[in-house]
């Protein structure tokens, strides 16, 4: 029976193997924007979709974004999920996919996830008895990734995560002119010529074309790539996570923002009470600089958070702003 019981269940709710996307992307690239887009779309599809999500932080912003009823979400702990023990990963797909509750999953990582760690998991062939990998989906930040600066290791896991898509989403391709897309594009079929590629915010991958691709296969290590030793680029990322017990100034917010070293504070999220609107929940997002702050409706209402994510933070230094934000600066003495 279908979700609403007036027709038959897809076929993939009777077979063995719940089919897999993995969703990848760096740091505010826009996965989370990407799904709730599928999820609009989710109830003319006659599926239903079951997420796992992992974040890099003490808070999941991103999974309270996605909240809302019949939606089954799982939490990855441990850290980056590409770092996390197999296990984790491993039990959070066998809980969704044996819940009879979804009939497809969208794994999204970390944005300073690798790739290949999640697909080796995602692969395994004691995985295999429950779940297939069908697509890797990577959203690219077209704006970032066609500057010509940036660190070198940040470069380095955008273009595995490139490399390893089926479907390369460039996201934010309104902030571009023809000329500088089509540039960027041809880079990509460069890395990845075998990859779809769709622009968005004006495109969207289509579920049921994504379900009907050949399954990803499990990745084959070549002998002659011998390992670096390089350690995963988030071994140089910490984050900062602040609750706000109470409203504060909008203004002061925003300056605060505005001031955030984009090489330091890659990216901030969460949730935010103001003091001219007290009774209203604000989310806010900040991506290399840029931030849009938007009135959040859903209920119940998430705690008022803050979670900053970059390499090397000086946490004490966030957060004795922070504090001085919600409390004032006659409270920084207690950071001693």
């Amino acid at each position: 029976m279908s979700a609403d019981g007036d027709g038959p269940r897809p076929e993939t709710a009777k077979a063995a193997r719940i089919p897999v996307l993995l969703l990848t992307g760096f740091l505010g690239a826009g996965k989370t924007t990407l799904l709730l887009r599928w999820l609009r779309e989710s109830p003319a599809t006659g599926l239903r979709m079951g997420v796992v999500m992992n974040e890099f932080g003490a808070e999941s912003v991103d999974s309270q974004i996605l909240d809302r009823p019949g939606l089954p979400v799982t939490q990855v702990s441990g850290g980056c999920v590409c770092c996390a023990p197999d296990n984790e990963l491993d039990r959070a797909v066998r809980q969704l996919a044996k819940s009879g509750d979804c009939d497809y999953l969208v794994v999204e990582t970390s944005g300073l996830a690798d790739p290949d760690n999640v697909i080796d998991v995602l692969t395994d062939p004691d995985l295999l008895e429950v779940a297939q990998l069908q697509a890797v989906v990577s959203v690219i930040d077209a704006p970032w990734y066609s500057r010509p600066d940036g660190d070198i290791g940040e470069r380095v896991l955008a273009r595995k995560q490139i490399e390893f898509a089926n479907v390369l989403c460039l996201s934010k391709c309104d902030r571009l002119d023809a000329a500088a897309l089509d540039a960027l594009e041809n880079d990509l079929v460069a890395q990845n010529p075998r990859a779809r590629r769709i622009r968005l915010p004006f495109g969207l991958p289509d579920i049921g074309d994504l379900l009907r691709m050949p399954p990803a296969e499990a990745r084959v290590d070549d002998p002659d790539d011998a390992p670096t030793g390089t350690p995963h680029l988030h071994t140089g990322y910490r984050s900062v996570t602040w609750r706000f017990p109470v409203p504060i100034d909008r203004t002061a917010f925003e300056t605060f923002l505005s001031r955030l070293n984009p090489r330091e504070v890659v990216r901030a999220k969460g949730f935010v009470r103001f003091k001219q609107s007290p009774q209203k929940l604000f989310l806010f997002q900040q991506v290399w600089g840029h931030h849009f702050i938007e009135e959040f409706p859903a209920l119940p209402h998430p705690a008022p958070v803050a979670v900053l994510i970059g390499p090397h933070l000086n946490a004490a230094s966030h957060q004795a702003a922070l504090r001085a934000l919600t409390f004032g600066a006659g409270h920084l003495w207690r950071l001693a």
